[in-house]
C-alpha cells in the first residue's frame, strides 16, 4: 500500500485548468485509492455549470462571489453539503465566484435528455492537471 505524503502549499502558487467554458480549477490533492479530490474551483461571471447530480458526496466553502444554489444564493464565507444522490439543475453565477470543493466520488453531468453526458472525477482532474487529456466542458454559456 502506497504511503501518503504530507502537502503543504499555497494554492495560488498552483496552475489554472480548464474544464471549458469559463470554468477552471486549481488542483489541491487527488486519492487514486478512494477518489476523492480537493480543488478550487473559479466560475467566470455570467457562467454555468451544467445539470449534475453526485455519485459521492461533496462539500464546499465559498471563497469569492455568488453561486445561485438550488432555492437560495450562497456567497463568500458559506460552506454546503451536498450528500450522495443530490441533484442539481443548471448553476448560475453572475459574478467571477470561486469556492473550495471536495469531492468524495464523482459526479456525473446529464445531456438535454437527462443521460450521463460527462463524468467529472478525480482521475479526469489529474490527467487534465498533467497534460495527459484536453479539457471537456462540465460548463455551458450563460
Amino acid at each position: 500500500m502506497r504511503e501518503e505524503e504530507e502537502l503543504l502549499y499555497n494554492p495560488k502558487d498552483l496552475k489554472w485548468h480548464s474544464l471549458g467554458n469559463g470554468a477552471h480549477y486549481r488542483l489541491l490533492r487527488v486519492s487514486p485509492e478512494t477518489g476523492h479530490f480537493s480543488i478550487i474551483l473559479k466560475l467566470d461571471a455570467g457562467g454555468m455549470f451544467a445539470g449534475h447530480y453526485h455519485l459521492g458526496a461533496g462539500e464546499f466553502l465559498m471563497l469569492k462571489g455568488e453561486l445561485k444554489y438550488k432555492d437560495s444564493t450562497a456567497k463568500a464565507g458559506d460552506w454546503g453539503y451536498e450528500p450522495l444522490g443530490a441533484v442539481h439543475a443548471d448553476t448560475n453565477v453572475e459574478m467571477e465566484t470561486e469556492l473550495l470543493f471536495i469531492g468524495y466520488g464523482p459526479i456525473a453531468f446529464t445531456g438535454e435528455d437527462g443521460s450521463i453526458a460527462q463524468i467529472l472525477d478525480a482521475k479526469l482532474l489529474s490527467d487534465v492537471a498533467e497534460g495527459k487529456i484536453q479539457p471537456v466542458s462540465f460548463t455551458v454559456d450563460a
